[in-house]
């Protein structure tokens, strides 16, 4: 009899009312849907196919929504309760019409230091250097360019290694991965010794799995400085700095605007949006989430004492909420041409 069933026949029989349990499906909705789509399709996220989970195991994929992968763009869902996690795990058997493909509990033995030869020489085209994967974001989309349809996953990714078993990996490494471009080099000419080697390079790429995101002090998400100017010379000083760093300044828009009448509102708060459309088409590339949030305006408020401030948003501490790495390396150098902007403009 189903667990679930079980529990909850043995809480009716003793007269306590039934706790039901969580919906798999609902959780999917809410917390997977808007990176790997409706029906597993992929996106921003990788592509969620019955083949797969067909040589996956419950622990498994378990780890990996417990663990998601630092850097990159699947988050931790340490929020999550352990019966929301298996519920979900659970909708995506009955998805699938998989079951948990349980490897064997070995630990691989081997030399490290053959093993990354071998992979220099058989995975950094795909996987990229110690793992840390090739392509912008990971996923799959036909709107983005990317070396590829797939992009392969961050091998050496300390979630990746946390979650999967040396037997899975070997498994993979030995015979592939069915509807993707991972070959089975079991096949095609390495020895048992040689994948365990790979193996075991692997592993030694894992760390221990960083603080979760909720427990980290995060840095003030604006940046906010005075200006020693008035309000109308500060706000067309930012323009001219703005069009100096060749972005395209739009027309100035009350922080107020369809909050109040027209006539009410304060024209003492005005934003000034901006965009340099190579740079935003670049982001988006590497991750289209960005678009719920586009870092590209910054306000000029005039206090009641009479003190101009202008305030913009922290692009490098922004980017982190999006868990990936190449975008918050490209935040960070937009983030500085946008603090030589407001030093200009308050010098």
């Amino acid at each position: 009899m189903n667990k679930v069933i079980l529990h909850t026949v043995m809480l009716l029989a003793v007269g306590l009312p039934a706790i039901a349990a969580p919906d798999g499906r609902a959780l999917f909705e809410s917390a997977c849907v808007a990176c790997h789509r409706q029906d597993g399709q992929g996106g921003i996220g990788l592509p969620l196919t019955k083949t797969k989970f067909a040589r996956l195991s419950d622990d498994y994929l378990y780890k990996t929504i417990r663990n998601g992968r630092p850097g990159r763009i699947m988050p931790t869902f340490d929020t999550l309760s352990d019966a929301q996690v298996r519920a979900i795990i659970d909708y995506l058997r009955t998805w699938s019409g998989t079951e948990s493909f349980n490897h064997p509990e070995i630990q691989m033995t081997g030399d490290a230091a053959r093993g990354a030869k071998l992979f220099s020489g058989y995975c950094v085209n795909c996987h990229g250097v110690e793992g840390r994967g090739l392509g912008k974001g990971t996923g799959q989309s036909y709107s983005r360019e990317r070396e590829f349809k797939v992009v392969p996953p961050a091998v050496g990714n300390t979630g990746f290694l946390n979650s999967a078993s040396d037997a899975m990996l070997k498994d993979v490494i030995t015979n592939g991965r069915q509807g993707t471009l991972m070959a089975a080099f079991g096949r095609l000419g390495l020895d048992e010794q040689a994948i365990n080697d790979l193996v075991v390079y692997l592993r030694s790429l894992q760390k221990q799995p960083p603080p979760s995101q909720q427990q980290a002090v995060m840095p003030n998400a604006s940046v906010i400085v005075d200006s020693p100017e008035d309000f109308d010379t500060t706000l067309e000083n930012l323009k001219q700095a703005l069009s100096g760093y060749n972005f395209r300044v739009f027309p100035d828009r009350s922080l107020e605007k369809g909050l109040f009448p027209e006539w009410e509102e304060n024209r003492r708060q005005m934003t000034i949006r901006y965009c340099n459309f190579n740079d935003l088409y670049d982001m988006l590339k590497i991750d289209p989430r960005l678009g719920v949030g586009l870092p590209c305006r910054i306000t000029v408020v005039e206090q009641e004492d009479g003190q101009v401030q202008l305030i913009a948003m922290n692009m490098a501490v922004i980017a982190r909420l999006f868990n990936n790495d190449q975008l918050r390396d490209y935040a960070v150098q937009l983030d500085d041409i946008q603090r030589q902007i407001l030093e200009e403009v308050t010098f």
